[in-house]
This record gives C-alpha cells, sequence and structure tokens, in this order.
C-alpha cells in the first residue's frame, strides 16, 4: 500500500515529560512500559529518547507520540493513549465522525481515518434476508475497491457494526506532529463522500 507523504524530511521530536512509573494493565498480565523510570530519583525522569533503553519500545513510542496527543488535544479532540491489537502504543480518537489512530512508524507518524455506516441493513426485518445482504455486502466490496478508491484507501465489512468501514491511510514526518489535529480536522470529514459512495453501491 503507497502512504502519502507530505513532507519528506524529518526533523527532530518536540518530546514531553512523562510520568515517573508508568504500568499497563493487559488481560492475564501486567507490563511495565519502562524500566527507566525511576522512582527512588524523581529529578532524573526520560523526557529524551536517549534516556530510554533500547528495549523499551512502548515507553519510546508514548514519549515520541507525546507532540501528537497534545496537537489533537489543542485540536478539540479528546484523544487518549492506548495499546492497539498488536500491542502498539496508539493515540486514539473516538468522536461522531468515526475514528482516528496515530503510531510511530518507520519514517514519521502513522495516521489511519476511519468512517463506518453501522447497521447499513438494519431496515431489513427478515434476519435471514438481512444475512445475506450483508454477505452479499462483504463479496461486493472488494469490487468496489478496485474500481473507486486509491491506494492509500482500504474498505472492508465489519461484522460487529454490522456495516462498511472506510479507511485512510497517511504518513507524516515526525517534525510535523504539531500539525496532526489540524491534519486530521481536515482530512477525517473528507472520508464521508468515500463512505457515501460504497453505501449507494451496496444500496
Amino acid at each position: 500500500m503507497h502512504i502519502p507523504r507530505y513532507n519528506s524530511r524529518i526533523g527532530s521530536l518536540c518530546l514531553a515529560k512523562l510520568p515517573i512509573t508508568t504500568v499497563i494493565r493487559v488481560p492475564g498480565a501486567m507490563l511495565t512500559v519502562s524500566s527507566s523510570f525511576n522512582t527512588s530519583n524523581p529529578d532524573h525522569q526520560p523526557n529524551d529518547l536517549d534516556d530510554l533503553e533500547p528495549g523499551d519500545i512502548i515507553a519510546r513510542d508514548r514519549l515520541s507520540l507525546a507532540p501528537a496527543l497534545a496537537s489533537l488535544k489543542e485540536a478539540g479532540y479528546y484523544a487518549y493513549g492506548t495499546l492497539d491489537d498488536q500491542s502498539r502504543w496508539t493515540i486514539a480518537v473516538d468522536d461522531e465522525l468515526g475514528r482516528v489512530d496515530v503510531r510511530v512508524g518507520d519514517d514519521g507518524f502513522e495516521i489511519v481515518l476511519s468512517m463506518s455506516s453501522p447497521g447499513l441493513y438494519a431496515d431489513e426485518e427478515n434476519i435471514w434476508k438481512r444475512r445475506s445482504r450483508s454477505r452479499l455486502a462483504r463479496m461486493t466490496i472488494p469490487r468496489i475497491a478496485r474500481g473507486f478508491l486509491e491506494p492509500h484507501q482500504s474498505a472492508k465489512w465489519d461484522e460487529v457494526e454490522e456495516g462498511v468501514v472506510i479507511f485512510e491511510h497517511y504518513q507524516l514526518p515526525f517534525n510535523r506532529a504539531g500539525d496532526i489535529g489540524k491534519f486530521v480536522r481536515t482530512e477525517h470529514p473528507k472520508l464521508e463522500a468515500v463512505l457515501t459512495l460504497f453505501e449507494r453501491q451496496l444500496g
């Protein structure tokens, strides 16, 4: 998948301080984010990537994503940090338009915008007919995607929401962390036109 890049230059990170200790609880386990956080010396708190041990991937990503979190909050979003289904530290946003996920990529911040149409066939009273239409939608979505979507866009059928979900994948260089909130505010609403196209094709 080709991810569009808005700037080829990668600059330094504007980093924020983290709490002295951070522990993430996952089902069946407790994961300490960083052993570099020194509770015995509160004056030494890592506020730079060089302060962290090489194996502290989650702590490094959390530190790197701190400016992205601040940018999204400044743009008016309720943004929060969480572990995704692959145990990657992610800054997430859930609002009326859909979902936003921001992660640390190889060459910049990976931004995934998504929008869905939950209960696409909820008005269909016959449960068997509704299931048939959902099954047909699953088979039809890839064909619609090949005909209408750009390389950085994708679509799938969501079994939980019982509707189609549209994704857009972007990458912004690290020195544009402060622009992420504005970028999301500008680009996310544009997904509605793509979603409407799919709804019309699947209707």
